[in-house]
């Protein structure tokens, strides 16, 4: 190969390599990016999410974090912000979630999706200050790892599913200032909290509060 052509062959391999070097270098897992370009996309593509680009690595994203090792989003945080509609099923297709912290978003409507019941990694959720409506969903008792459950200060209706009392790891609790009604389940955790956990709420009864009648 004479000069001239080892020149150009060196020349295009050094162009091409700048060309990929982005996406090669980026560490993002493929599916969770898809997923947080759906929840994007469900919330109508809001300015609090503009660094969620489909040409950036979503490890370098706002409002979430990546594990260094693994490479999963494992943290989703998004509040004080505009933010407006349903939390979307999406985020149970994030599997190694730990944290989901959803708090004072005043426009986020709807129910609590099911879906969140599939996050067997999470060990804090907190979705309080919204304006969440319907019942808690009795799949939050498969969340065996949580530590803290706040659903506090949302407009939430129905009874407290007897299935919380399955998160024996749970040592922090907020359901007040909801609409709950009936008797809060026996068992698990679930009396281990005072009555400020279940305060302002429509007609909630039993431990820690006044017994049914």
């Amino acid at each position: 190969m004479d000069h001239s052509l080892l020149s150009s062959f060196i020349f295009t391999f050094l162009f091409s390599a700048l060309l990929i070097s982005p996406s090669s270098s980026e560490k993002c897992n493929p599916s969770d990016k898809k997923v947080l370009l759906e929840i994007k996309a469900a919330f109508g593509n809001p300015y609090i999410l503009a660094s969620w680009k489909n040409d950036t690595d979503c490890c370098s994203w706002y409002n979430v974090k990546c594990n260094s090792t693994t490479h999963r989003i494992y943290q989703l945080t998004i509040f004080d912000g505009e933010l407006s509609g349903q939390i979307p099923a999406a985020i149970g297709n994030l599997p190694y979630l730990e944290m989901v912290d959803l708090n004072n978003l005043s426009n986020v409507t709807g129910p609590i999706p099911s879906a969140l019941g599939k996050l067997k990694r999470l060990t804090f959720l907190r979705l309080n200050y919204l304006n969440l409506t319907g019942s808690i969903p009795s799949a939050l008792g498969q969340l065996n790892e949580l530590t803290l459950l706040y659903l506090n200060s949302n407009k939430l209706t129905g009874s407290i599913p007897s299935q919380l009392t399955q998160l024996t790891n749970l040592n922090a609790l907020n359901l007040s200032s909801n609409q709950l009604c009936g008797q809060i389940p026996v068992g698990g955790k679930l009396q281990s909290f005072d009555a400020s956990s279940y305060a302002d709420n429509k007609c909630l009864c039993g431990a820690p509060l006044d017994s049914c009648k």
